[in-house]
């Protein structure tokens, strides 16, 4: 397990950062004028997560499962990720809401990861 956690704690604590961004209080994060800048957050967001946890799951050695199929598993599981924290949003925030084109943009930026995933770990 130590190995495991040895090359996957980046995703989990970016893991962790993206769920604290997307649930603290609008008022708290700073405004940028820019139209549809959250979109490209929400796609870097899950770029990165992406990157992170295939660089994870590929150097650990303790879950030989995770090295099957391991691109179709991650998008899967960043995409569940981002929707489950679109609901988290609705029911657990009063300032924040479920929105659809954020679910789309996390999609986006966790299938360019993956993408570019591709290339890296051949």
């Amino acid at each position: 397990m130590k190995d495991f956690l040895k090359y996957n704690w980046p995703a989990f604590l970016w893991a962790l950062l993206i769920l604290y961004l997307c649930l603290v209080p609008s008022r708290h994060l700073p405004v940028i004028a820019i139209p549809n800048f959250d979109k490209l957050v929400h796609a870097t967001f899950y770029f990165t997560l992406v990157v992170l946890m295939n660089f994870g799951w590929r150097k650990q050695s303790v879950f030989q499962s995770l090295k099957s199929n391991t691109l179709l598993k991650i998008f899967v599981i960043a995409c569940v990720y981002g929707f489950s924290i679109e609901l988290m949003q609705k029911a657990f925030t009063t300032d924040r809401h479920f929105e659809l084109l954020d679910e789309l943009a996390n999609a986006t930026g966790a299938a360019i990861g993956t993408l570019l995933a591709v290339n890296i770990f051949k």
